[in-house]
């Protein structure tokens, strides 16, 4: 039976008991952990293709500006993880939690997320596009600057992000909800904004991030 957290997002299946992971085998080539939990490990500037991680947490580790080719990660928990500067292009995801996470700078252009939330996470500027959102929740992340251009982000919800100056031209924000997040200065448009979630306060940001000028009607002639 699959186990569903509370916010209706599948949760990771990862055994309670995990074997301690070390990194003296690591190479720049195919990466394949499974079932163990990897802590405390500096992995920055690495250039590891074909990676997959399954059923596996991940607790301190740093990726710092490294390139992971074709990365899927599937039942995973990324705790206080640094991937800043890291490429991670058509990444899968799938069942992931990522907290207290530093992503500033990353890059998951065309990534792919099913049941993911990144929560308690800072990833200003970077780059989501074209990356598509299936059952997906960012919660009380920073995502200044941060590029979701051509992005499917059909009911993914932001909770208590900011939103500041993020880039959603062309994405896909259907059901999309924003409702207690920060969104001065989103760069989007009228018909990326059909069928997004605001709340009232924020339909006046939305006017004015869409250049429409109110006036009152007092004075027609002014």
């Amino acid at each position: 039976m699959k186990e569903t957290s509370r916010t209706g997002i599948l949760a990771p299946r990862i055994p309670r008991k995990l074997e301690n992971a070390g990194t003296d085998n690591i190479q720049d080539n195919d990466l394949v952990l499974q079932q163990v939990l990897l802590e405390n490990a500096d992995l920055s500037g690495r250039q590891l293709a074909r990676s997959l991680f399954e059923m596996v947490h991940l607790r301190n580790v740093i990726f710092l500006q490294g390139r992971l080719v074709s990365l899927r990660m599937f039942d995973v928990h990324l705790e206080r993880c640094d991937l800043s500067g890291t490429s991670l292009e058509k990444a899968r995801l799938r069942r992931a939690v990522l907290s207290g996470c530093r992503m500033l700078g990353t890059n998951l252009l065309e990534a792919s997320f099913e049941d993911v939330r990144i929560e308690d996470s800072k990833a200003d500027a970077a780059v989501f596009s074209l990356a598509s959102f299936h059952s997906a929740r960012f919660d009380k992340c920073s995502l200044k600057g941060t590029s979701f251009e051509g992005a499917d982000l059909t009911d993914v919800v932001f909770h208590e992000c900011d939103l500041s100056r993020a880039d959603m031209r062309a994405a896909k924000l259907a059901g999309a909800d924003f409702r207690t997040s920060t969104i001065n200065g989103l760069q989007t448009g009228a018909q990326e904004l059909q069928g997004a979630i605001i709340s009232p306060l924020q339909a006046a940001q939305v006017v004015s991030l869409l250049g429409i000028q109110v006036r009152d009607i007092d004075d027609p002639f002014q």
